[in-house]
């Protein structure tokens, strides 16, 4: 009976001595895609860490999202294409929508019913894609503000 006993407590300590072992996925962060900045008052920048396609019933989006350097504010630009190409999108044409948000709230909002916000793709390649933006927004009061010097660029 004992060396059932002895056998059973070294397979528990066994396993968890190996269900234990460090977990490296979340350290591993991956290089930024490319950079972001517009200014409304003063500047905002960050990096970008995501671009992809979102799929949705009747329609697609470009998904261009990043952070500012400190993670504590979060930028989403969406154009709304089933891919995307060199030109010039419109929120009052429901073909973009601008993000802008810090601590769980939004800061500043561009889409279609707020007013014009256009965002110009101006290069886009095999492995750069450009932009600016600007345009009419929402602060978090509701408040009309002018975003002015947008750029996106993915390297």
């Amino acid at each position: 009976m004992k060396s059932f006993q002895l056998s059973f407590c070294i397979l528990v300590v066994t396993v968890l001595f190996n269900s234990c072992q460090k977990e490296y996925s979340s350290e591993h962060l991956l290089a930024p895609l490319g950079s972001w900045e517009f200014r409304e008052g003063s500047l905002h920048s960050g990096y970008l860490d995501n671009f992809h396609t979102s799929t949705g019933i009747g329609s697609n989006a470009q998904l261009l999202t990043g952070k500012t350097f400190d993670n504590s504010g979060y930028f989403e630009l969406k154009l709304f294409t089933d891919s995307l190409k060199a030109g010039t999108y419109r929120a009052s044409q429901s073909q973009c929508s601008f993000l802008y948000s810090s601590g769980g709230k939004t800061i500043y909002e561009a889409k279609r019913l707020i007013g014009e916000f256009i965002v110009n793709v101006t290069t886009i390649d095999s492995t750069h894609i450009t932009g600016t933006f600007s345009g009419t927004a929402a602060d978090q009061s509701s408040n009309l503000v002018q975003i002015t010097e947008g750029k996106v660029t993915i390297q």
